[in-house]
């Protein structure tokens, strides 16, 4: 009887204390759950901004080649996004001084349909294009060797200032890059620009 006793009483202490760590062990789990997702989500985030980035470099020097190929890697990017329940947004602009005095911005539009772009060229010089979804635009700005030059981007909530350092004979391209990107309840914005010369 006694035997049986502390039996009885070892299971129902065996399952109280199952019952009570039980839901500490769920909690962790869940944590543990969303620390690997949040891992996850940003390194598909960096990868695909690194990614356009190289794009970009791999194609140094050749103009045309910069901006075909930065469109060919955003256009799968998006497929793929869209494929995995993520919503993927960019913005790139391409631009390249060129020894004619004309600097060329090129404009992808991965961002939103219609996108309105405020192009300021050191305070004198405006453009104002207004960007379809999935396509690109260009224009251009005239300048003088041996100066320095701010190009004004403004868009949706965004404005950046570019300094621009334009050198005689000198070949200069700049690329701007903004990347959003939104999966469950995560979401990553990063702009970034640099310069090749």
């Amino acid at each position: 009887m006694k035997g049986e006793a502390f039996l009885l009483a070892a299971v129902i202490i065996s399952v109280a204390l199952v019952a009570m760590f039980q839901p500490m062990r769920s909690e962790y789990l869940v944590k543990q759950k969303q620390l690997l997702q949040n891992e996850f989500f940003s390194n598909i985030f960096e990868n695909i901004f690194n990614e356009i980035k190289n794009s970009i470099y791999f194609s140094y020097d050749n103009f045309d080649l910069m901006i075909l190929n930065s469109y060919d890697f955003l256009n799968f990017s998006q497929k793929i996004a869209n494929q995995k329940s993520m919503d993927l947004k960019s913005l790139v602009l391409i631009l390249k001084v060129e020894e004619n005095n004309q600097i060329n911005v090129t404009v992808i539009n991965f961002l939103s349909d219609n996108l309105q772009l405020n192009l300021t060229f050191n305070d004198t010089q405006i453009s104002i294009l207004i960007i379809p979804l999935y396509t690109l635009d260009s224009t251009t700005f005239s300048y003088t060797p041996g100066k320095s030059y701010t190009l004004d981007i403004q868009y949706e909530n965004v404005e950046r200032d570019v300094e621009i350092e334009v050198q005689a004979n000198k070949k200069i391209y700049l690329a701007y890059v903004d990347v959003g990107l939104t999966w469950l309840e995560e979401s990553r914005r990063k702009v970034e620009y640099f310069i090749m010369s």
